[in-house]
């Protein structure tokens, strides 16, 4: 039993997992290098996987001075639900990597889950059958969704961005991510009931590697976090503006050192919430039992995490509407225009993902 179980493990991630050349290979290692392993926090507008602690950093700066707007914390147990984590990266980020990514997200998600379970090959069968569902339901029935999103977005950016704007948009994407959560914790949960105590223990050594980075980075003092804050902010608006002149330089550093410091608390409650997993699956589980609890912390989350939690995440989003809206304001005509024209380049790959 020992042997064949062995057998089975070595044959994770055989040429059927591989990429077919490798060009394909060298590229999708440097997608996941950027989407899955850059050192950065996590951002709560994208609400990113909190076992995933090295989130792409980019995702959270290019947040700060689009519509995609920053708002950070670590949500619960997503790192078993990468198709969200990669969607919303790829929507921050724009650019190639976007329909790259998505194309390929099938790809990045067996990887990943193969890091964190070392699946065995009944495992990577059915996960493979149930991603790729998961992906061509998602393909044409949400990224129209997501099209009409973005649109809308940027018609708000292009007459200029309000409060209101910022609540809708984090309306909007709330509701986005309840749906894709949605469509992800029924067959979330049949995996999570095949998932063995081997399995248990080298998620928690995955996790524990991964806290030690993200505790290394909460652990800096306030000052040094806002530095790198104010650094990252600059760098995301000269991304979206295409340039930043002294004085914008001068005030966006101010309102950025002016936002809450909730880093420490988001990385608190992502151990809460991996502890709380981990716990799961050390016990006795069903399908339908996992399904609930994955149904609770990812889709009812506002009604399952801790006071103190939803008390820092409501003052650092309102921190960011804030400085977005400031923002915006000292925003020139060339300047608005170059990010409209980034924004409807996202849109075109988007419309184009739509079609295959």
């Amino acid at each position: 039993m020992v042997l064949r179980h062995h057998r089975e493990r070595s044959h994770r991630f055989r040429p059927e997992l591989r990429a077919p050349d490798e060009e394909r290979n060298r590229k999708l290692s440097r997608a996941k290098a950027s989407l899955l392993e850059t050192p950065g926090y996590l951002s709560d507008s994208c609400r990113h996987p909190p076992y995933l602690v090295n989130a792409d950093r980019r995702a959270e700066r290019l947040s700060l001075s689009s519509p995609s707007l920053r708002s950070r914390s670590a949500r619960t147990w997503r790192g078993t639900f990468l198709p969200f984590f990669i969607v919303v990266t790829c929507l921050c980020i724009g650019g190639c990597a976007l329909s790259f990514a998505y194309r390929h997200a099938d790809w990045l998600m067996l990887h990943k889950l193969d890091q964190y379970f070392d699946l065995t090959s009944g495992q990577r069968q059915d996960l493979t059958e149930r991603i790729n569902s998961i992906l061509a339901r998602h393909r044409q029935e949400a990224l129209p969704e997501y099209e009409a999103f973005l649109v809308q977005i940027r018609h708000r950016v292009e007459r200029g961005i309000t409060p209101e704007d910022v609540d809708w948009f984090y309306a909007g994407f709330d509701r986005l991510r309840n749906d894709l959560f949605e469509r992800l914790i029924v067959d979330g949960g049949v995996f999570l009931a095949s998932v063995d105590q081997n399995q248990t223990k080298n998620l928690e050594a995955a996790l524990r590697k991964e806290n030690e980075k993200a505790a290394a980075v909460a652990r800096i003092t306030p000052t040094e976090r806002i530095k790198k804050r104010v650094d990252s902010t600059l760098e995301v608006v000269a991304d979206w503006t295409g340039s930043v002149s002294r004085e914008q330089r001068v005030q966006v550093s101010e309102w950025s050192k002016a936002l809450p410091d909730t880093q420490p608390l988001f990385f608190r409650y992502r151990e809460q919430r991996q502890h709380e997993l981990l716990t799961l699956l050390r016990q006795p589980r069903t399908s339908e039992g996992a399904t609930r609890e994955l149904r609770a912390a990812l889709v009812h989350q506002d009604q399952t995490a801790p006071a103190w939690y939803l008390q820092a995440l409501e003052e650092w989003r309102n921190g960011i509407k804030q400085l977005v809206t400031r923002i915006d304001r000292t925003m020139t005509s060339a300047q608005r225009r170059y990010a409209l024209d980034k924004l409807q380049r996202l849109i075109n790959q988007v419309h184009d993902l739509r079609n295959g």
